[in-house]
């Protein structure tokens, strides 16, 4: 049974290789450097964020910018923006699945890949985006 967890972690591991080494996307895309067994339909959906996510890359970091109050976006670190551009486009482009469900998701990955001090910080940040930034927005990014 494909788990939505599961590929929402590979695409964030995908997306921080991306981010930390500039790796190319069709090198992250050949899942290669997983070293576990995905099912198809996981690969399919990591493979759907993993793309969203890197076309709209500048447009999530705009947004993660104007929400991180008093922080600079350099010292966010490298998974927890990529934990917040990977949830900022499924809320964004994810319809299907109720922004508190996929904001909840974050806070999951953000327990299993960042310290429990990020968890408050993610949340913030998703929290003001899902009832700011979607009032604005009138389509997908």
């Amino acid at each position: 049974m494909a788990s939505r967890h599961k590929a929402r972690v590979i695409a964030m591991q995908a997306l921080y290789q991306i981010d930390l080494t500039s790796v190319n996307i069709s090198d992250a895309l050949s899942f290669s450097w997983y070293d576990k067994v995905i099912l198809e339909e996981e690969k399919e959906l990591a493979t759907k964020l993993i793309k969203g996510v890197v076309k709209n890359w500048e447009v999530l970091d705009n947004i993660i910018k104007t929400y991180s109050v008093n922080w600079d976006f350099q010292r966010i670190s490298v998974v927890n923006r990529c934990i917040l551009r990977l949830s900022i486009y499924s809320i964004i482009n994810q319809r299907d699945i109720p922004a508190l469900v996929i904001i909840n998701e974050a806070l999951e990955l953000t327990r299993e890949f960042e310290t429990e001090s990020s968890v408050s910080f993610i949340n913030g940040i998703l929290d003001a985006v899902y009832k700011d930034e979607l009032s604005k927005l009138s389509g997908d990014i």
